[in-house]
């Protein structure tokens, strides 16, 4: 009769429990945006550092260090012999050129925006931003910024030098 009384009693406490309310109103309101993979995007973004990587490296090497080390340097003699050759008449001088200074740009924004995340939340009306630790885009993003910034004061020193 216990067992009985016990089954009954189980029962009814199980009938008087209140149902849980699931509210899916929040998760609704969220908005959450990526835009693009971080594994693609960190292969472009190196893809994009290499010739002005290679560029600055030959630079370095040959005018500061005095040290002829093969592909950096013949790089930085091609892109040098093609510039002195056909000056700006040549469509191959103004891509490497824009390679140069827009290449380090480029992939600076394509991986801040992989590791971006943007949420929107209508009920306080506010965006909030957080940003992934990829470690492989964050260096990306630090080399592309450190030969943009090279390149930027040179170019500043450069024309205001003359």
């Amino acid at each position: 009769m216990n067992c009985i009384s016990m089954k009954t009693n189980i029962e009814e406490i199980m009938r008087n429990i209140e149902r849980p309310i699931i509210d899916v109103s929040t998760h609704q309101q969220e908005f959450r945006l990526t835009l693009l993979n971080t594994k693609k995007s960190a292969v472009l973004g190196i893809a994009l550092l290499i010739l002005p990587l290679l560029f600055l490296s030959g630079v370095i090497l040959k005018h500061y260090l005095q040290i002829d080390f093969g592909i950096l340097t013949s790089v930085y003699e091609w892109i040098g012999d093609m510039d002195h050759k056909y000056g700006n008449n040549s469509i191959l001088n103004w891509i490497i050129r824009i390679l140069l200074i827009f290449g380090p740009l480029v992939a600076i924004g394509i991986n801040l925006i992989s590791i971006l995340h943007m949420r929107y939340e209508k009920a306080t009306k506010e965006i909030v931003i957080s940003l992934k630790l990829k470690w492989l885009n964050w260096t990306i993003i630090t080399v592309c910024s450190t030969i943009f910034v090279i390149f930027f004061i040179y170019l500043v020193i450069e024309n205001n030098g003359h």
